[in-house]
């Protein structure tokens, strides 16, 4: 029993890729409402539109589109209030848009360094909410090989932190909010958590709110030195020195073509990978560009140059 009413918490949810397709998703959500020991959901959120790597222990009932269509009739009934999906691009937004009910929430990874402007911007012209995790440098420190966080100890940031007296990760989330996004930092240390709910005792001021923007895209130059938990993990930058979008597929066990991004003219993509995997690259009308098979004993952080024909 808690002292606090319920209308006073917002409980969020996500279906795991496993449980992608109509019939699974339907009985995730009922788990998750029999666990919280509630009858409705403010939100729930597809994790990924697929399985990536090993994260799946078996293979998915159906889609996340079969998904989709379970979450449509929740949200009709009221037992969920909400409908979303985490790591949205382009093309998978495009998509989402052309669903009978299309999304309340997009939750994609955005920090100072990282910030997704474009998506951001797009969710905002069609009225919907984003909501960032790892805010707060999380993904750079556990999954990009460094050996501090580096948005908690960039020297702007703290500089900022001072100034008001507050630490950085309350920077961080009243900069992210002031932007209209929803942030969600995990912890579970109360004082911790005390504190994030602290974030908006002070205005920053426009030209902070503009250092800050101007972050994007610089993390710290020094190469990350921490070595991944699995051997066979490598990370993993494609560059694509072309003046045409590209789009990058990873092969599947069974050679199938499943889409993990974009990379525009001149810019670059970064994600996690391991030994054996496979990438190709398509431009925008479908022609095949490159390929690139990852190799760990070429080093745990790699760089893999994208052109308009294959390297």
């Amino acid at each position: 029993e808690s002292s606090v009413d319920r209308n006073d918490i917002y409980v969020q949810s996500k279906i795991h890729p496993q449980d992608l397709g109509y019939h699974s998703t339907k009985q995730a959500v009922s788990h998750s409402l029999r666990r919280l020991q509630l009858d409705a959901l403010d939100s729930m959120l597809i994790h990924k539109p697929r399985c990536w790597g090993d994260i799946c222990q078996k293979t998915p009932e159906g889609t996340w589109q079969d998904s989709w269509v379970a979450l449509e009739e929740l949200y009709d009934e009221g037992i969920i209030h909400a409908i979303g999906i985490c790591d949205v691009d382009d093309d998978l937004l495009d998509e989402l848009l052309t669903q009978r009910i299309t999304p309340h929430l997009i939750q994609n990874w955005m920090d100072p360094f990282r910030q997704d402007v474009h998506i951001r911007q797009r969710c905002k012209e069609e009225g919907i909410q984003y909501q960032a995790y790892s805010s707060l440098g999380n993904q750079w420190f556990h999954h990009r090989g460094y050996t501090e966080n580096p948005v908690l100890n960039h020297p702007t940031l703290v500089s900022i932190a001072q100034k008001y007296g507050v630490d950085v990760a309350q920077i961080v989330i009243n900069w992210a909010t002031r932007h209209g996004v929803a942030v969600i930092p995990a912890s579970t240390n109360p004082t911790r958590q005390e504190s994030n709910l602290n974030s908006f005792d002070f205005d920053l001021t426009e030209k902070e709110m503009l250092l800050i923007d101007s972050l994007d895209g610089k993390p710290p130059p020094s190469p990350p030195t921490k070595s991944p938990e699995d051997p066979n993990k490598v990370s993993v930058v494609f560059q694509n020195q072309g003046h045409l979008k590209l789009k990058s597929y990873w092969i599947g066990s069974s050679n199938e073509e499943v889409h993990v991004g974009e990379i525009g003219a001149k810019d670059s993509m970064v994600l996690d990978s391991f030994h054996g995997h496979t990438f190709i690259f398509r431009n925008e009308g479908g022609e095949f560009v490159g390929q690139h098979t990852i190799n760990k004993d070429h080093g745990s952080m790699q760089q893999h140059l994208v052109a308009d024909s294959e390297l």
